[in-house]
């Protein structure tokens, strides 16, 4: 199976959470008050000709360094596409992963851009953008294997997990309807090596760790449906209207162009 068509498998999953999430929109415009829409952040980003993303460049491929000290990776390379389809440079602003809230609040970065999941809690003060990328839990088996298309097939089967992940408890949800052998690792990588060893069936585990895999030429493929949805999203501040809007038009137009897709056969 070819890096594109393995890809597809998790592309389909973020269709719905675009939609949950444009619904989302569309009710708090409904609701808000008719009046002239003045987006404070999108306006200094225009004036200046510079959009400051928050960034912690620690977690490749998303955001690191290179042996080269060049800040490189998957969102790297999202943050300047998005710059330049806004006609305007960025400005990375590294900051550890913790601090990252703080500086949006502060308006010390424009938007959030770090491998950033979605947090319902703090939607009182942030506005997410679409997904562009789906880190949930996924079933992976052998190259060869043409048996185990889904999780519905793992009957009889011997299978891999993260001790103590939300693909743990997957599993272990599935074990209410079907019987199979479930076999706990410390981490995602063993759970890989021991199914890539013929060790065990399938894996459900993290799509990074599975992409990371594939890119080794370790003989494994994604099949079925995403298991978990993890989103990452873009935060901004709450009232971003427009640069909300530009984003999520951006991403929208990134997903169906298939650059998105090219970011991650490019870092996987």
């Amino acid at each position: 199976m070819s890096d594109q068509n393995r890809l597809k498998t998790i592309s389909g999953a973020l269709v719905v959470l675009l939609a949950i999430l444009t619904v989302g929109a569309a009710i708090w415009i409904l609701l808000s008050p008719a009046q002239t829409v003045k987006d404070q952040t999108w306006e200094r980003i225009q004036q200046d000709g510079l959009m400051r993303v928050g960034m912690d460049a620690s977690y490749p491929p998303f955001e690191f360094f290179d042996q080269e000290g060049n800040l490189v990776g998957f969102d790297v390379d999202l943050a300047r596409e998005l710059a330049g389809g806004f006609g305007v440079n960025v400005d990375f602003v590294i900051i550890s992963f913790d601090g990252l809230y703080d500086a949006l609040r502060i308006r010390r970065v424009d938007l959030i851009l770090s491998a950033l999941p979605l947090d319902p809690r703090l939607t009182e003060d942030v506005t997410y953008s679409h997904p562009y990328f789906n880190a949930g839990q996924v079933l992976a088996v052998r190259e060869d294997d043409a048996e185990v298309t889904c999780v519905d097939d793992l009957a009889a089967r011997k299978v891999g997990v993260e001790w103590g992940s939300m693909g743990d408890v997957e599993a272990r949800q599935l074990l209410r309807r079907m019987e199979f052998e479930l076999f706990p690792y410390p981490s995602p990588e063993e759970a890989l090596a021991a199914l890539s060893s013929d060790e065990i069936d399938a894996v459900i585990v993290d799509t990074v760790s599975v992409y990371q895999s594939c890119n080794q030429g370790n003989g494994i493929k994604i099949v079925g449906p995403p298991v978990t949805d993890d989103p990452y999203v873009i935060a901004t501040l709450l009232g971003s209207y427009v640069l909300q809007e530009r984003l999520n038009e951006s991403i929208l137009e990134m997903s169906a162009s298939g650059y998105l897709d090219q970011l991650r056969v490019k870092w996987f």
